[in-house]
Formats: structure tokens, C-alpha cells, sequence
């Protein structure tokens, strides 16, 4: 599948970045943004909530390239070219290509972070410099998630911290100058809902994983650990729902559409992992994780709204 694009490629760039992740990561601006429109319309700023949304992708872009280099140096990731998102190991990019990516989506993501703080610090309780800090750790994250997290265990904490705490309540933060415990039942939306893909990942790699000394939570705790993790990772998404309309945050209206038909899709992919344990199966489950999560990245918004 994968011998058939060229080396250093548009095509294999396209594929390098992996899209659906930048969906995630336009997800958690989306949520965030729609919580802070919700709370102080006035406050609202599009500039700002554009900016969010350049800076995530391009943190994500970085983190999925170090993520790829760093799981081949450690033999993580071997060739396969039926895996598509193996395309260091496939040797789709190579490997200058791929650091000149980092450090191009890394430095752009800088210059888009000091462009957000020169719009917002003069707001800010702490005139911007709480939003250096958390650039600074917004970068640490980008390469310890790969290099320490993702091999001890800490895989998914880290997804709920970084791939959904952070980046919904940093843009919750530069739209309202505040924080809240809705944010950060936001953040656990979309935190827990992005981690469903890691999860299947892992579930689908758990034989794998631990010759080379990758210690996922799916390896740690077992199989049906990692199979009912899953679902209870879609279940706690549709709780925080909850939370936000008992925050009156949303409708009862807001509240149906917004978590039955994730609700439906979830267990729906789940259900295929619990009996028909078989990689046609897991490889079905993770493309259908992403489509839940920005269905409900999309419907949570627009409940909020």
C-alpha cells in the first residue's frame, strides 16, 4: 500500500501529519471556544480562537512527527507497508526530513503562540507571562510524551493532560481570562474521547509493544483491561456532558443530541472490539475512533453555542 508513494512526497507528508489527528486537535479549540462564547460572548474574539486552532494543529503536527522517530530508533515500529501510519519505518520520509518538520511546525507554533499573547496579555491577570510558561510546557510535552510518557505507562494521562486539559482550557483562558471546573469537565471531553484512539492502538499492539520495552497501560493491566478502558473512556465523555448541563451550560436538548449519537457510535465501535477480537477489527475501531470523537467534538460545540 504504502511502496507505491514517493520519498519525501506530498503525498507522504499528507500522510506524516496524520489528518485525523489534527481533527483532535481541532477539536479541543472547538470545545474550548464554544465554553468560553457560552460564558462571556462579549469577551469573545475570532482572531484569537482562529490562532488557538493554527497553534494546536502545528504542536500536533510535531508531536506525530517526534512520535514516528522516536518508536523506530527504539524498534517499536518496524516496516509494514499495509500501516499507514508508519511512514518513517516504511521510509516514506526520511529522517532530515522529518526533524526539518519538527523544527518547522515547532517554530511556527512559537511564533503563533507570542502572536495569541500580544493579543490577549494586556487582559491577562498575569500580563502573558503564565502564557510563556505554558508554552514552554506545551513543548516539553511535545517530545516527553514520545520519548518517556508513551513507554511508561503514562500514555493516556498524558493524552488527557496534553491533548485535552491544556489545549481546552489555554483557549478557554485567552477568551475569557479565566478558569473554570467547566472548562475543565471540557477538557475531560475532549481529553478522554482523543484517548480512545490511543487506546485501540495500543490494544492492537499489545503483543508487539513490550519487545520493545513499551509498557502501554494496555501491557501493564492486560487485554480486557485495555477493552473495557475504551469504553469507559466514551462513558466518562458523556458524563462530563452531564456536568455542563447541570452547570447550565447546555439544554436538555443540548444534552440528547450531543451525547446519543456519540453514545450510539461508541459502544457501537467498542462492541466490535469485545467479539470479534481480530485485526480487520481493530484496524475498523480505529478508523471509526476518530469519527466519534469529532462527531461529538462538533455536537458538544454546538450545544454550547
Amino acid at each position: 500500500m504504502t511502496n507505491q508513494i514517493k520519498v519525501n512526497s506530498l503525498k507522504a507528508w499528507a500522510l506524516g501529519i496524520r489528518p485525523t489527528s489534527l481533527a483532535g486537535a481541532l477539536m479541543t479549540v472547538v470545545v474550548g471556544a464554544s465554553l468560553a462564547h457560552n460564558v462571556r460572548e462579549d469577551l469573545f474574539s475570532w482572531p484569537v480562537t482562529v490562532l488557538c486552532g493554527v497553534f494546536a494543529c502545528l504542536m500536533q503536527v510535531g508531536a506525530n512527527l517526534i512520535n514516528d522517530v522516536v518508536d523506530l530508533k527504539r524498534g517499536n515500529d518496524r516496516p509494514d507497508p499495509q500501516r499507514m501510519d508508519r511512514i518513517y519505518a516504511n521510509g516514506l520520509l526520511t529522517l532530515r526530513a522529518m526533524w526539518t518538520g519538527v523544527g518547522v511546525a515547532l517554530s511556527l507554533g512559537a511564533l503563533v503562540g507570542l502572536s495569541i499573547l500580544m493579543l490577549v496579555r494586556e487582559n491577562l491577570p498575569w500580563g502573558g507571562y503564565e502564557l510563556l510558561l505554558l508554552g514552554a510546557v506545551v513543548i516539553a510535552f511535545t517530545f516527553l510524551y514520545s520519548t518517556t510518557f508513551a513507554y511508561h505507562g503514562l500514555g493516556d494521562l498524558a493524552v488527557l493532560l496534553c491533548f485535552g486539559i491544556i489545549p481546552v482550557c489555554g483557549t478557554y483562558y485567552v477568551l475569557t481570562y479565566s478558569l473554570s471546573w467547566s472548562a475543565l469537565w471540557a477538557s475531560i471531553i475532549a481529553g478522554s474521547s482523543i484517548d480512545t484512539l490511543l487506546i485501540i492502538n495500543n490494544y492492537r499492539d499489545r503483543d508487539e509493544d513490550p519487545l520493545s520495552h513499551k509498557i502501554t497501560s494496555v501491557v501493564l493491566f492486560g487485554e480486557t483491561f485495555g477493552r473495557y478502558l475504551y469504553l469507559f473512556a466514551g462513558l466518562l465523555c458523556i458524563l462530563m456532558v452531564v456536568l455542563l448541563y447541570l452547570n447550565h451550560h447546555i439544554s436538555v436538548w443540548g444534552l440528547m443530541y450531543a451525547t446519543i449519537p456519540y453514545a450510539v457510535l461508541h459502544i457501537g465501535s467498542w462492541m466490535k472490539i469485545q467479539h470479534f477480537r481480530m485485526e480487520s477489527a481493530y484496524q475498523t475501531v480505529y478508523l471509526e475512533s476518530p469519527r466519534n470523537f469529532m462527531l461529538l467534538g462538533i455536537l458538544v460545540g454546538i450545544s454550547l453555542w
